[in-house]
C-alpha cells in the first residue's frame, strides 16, 4: 500500500500585516478555502489538516473540507511562534491521533 503525505496549513487569526486575512472572501469564498479545496482537488494527500488557534478559522476549513483535528495552544499563534514549532507541535498532536 502507498501511503499519500498530508497537507499541512498554517492558519493564524492574529495576523498584523493583513487581518483577518485568512478568513477575507476573495473571489466570493474565505482565502483559506482556496487553498483547501486546491489541495482536495490534487488528489496528493490522505489529508488536509489546518492547524489554527482561531476558531472561526477552524469552522470555515472544515466546512472546507480540511481536517482540524485539534486547535493550535496560543503561544504558538504568536508573532514570536516559529513555523517549526508550529510543524512539530502538529506532527506530535497527528501521531497521537493515530494520523
Amino acid at each position: 500500500m502507498k501511503l499519500k503525505p498530508i497537507c499541512f496549513i498554517a492558519a493564524r487569526g492574529g495576523s498584523k500585516g493583513v487581518p483577518g486575512k485568512n478568513l477575507r472572501i476573495v473571489g466570493g469564498q474565505p482565502l483559506i478555502s482556496h487553498t483547501i479545496r486546491k489541495a482536495l482537488k490534487s488528489n496528493i494527500f490522505s489529508h488536509v489538516i489546518v492547524s489554527t488557534e482561531d476558531k472561526k478559522i477552524a469552522k470555515v476549513a472544515k466546512l472546507s473540507g480540511a481536517d482540524v483535528p485539534f486547535l493550535r495552544p496560543k503561544y504558538l499563534a504568536t508573532d514570536n511562534a516559529t513555523t517549526i514549532a508550529v510543524i512539530l507541535h502538529a506532527i506530535k498532536k497527528l501521531e497521537l491521533l493515530n494520523y
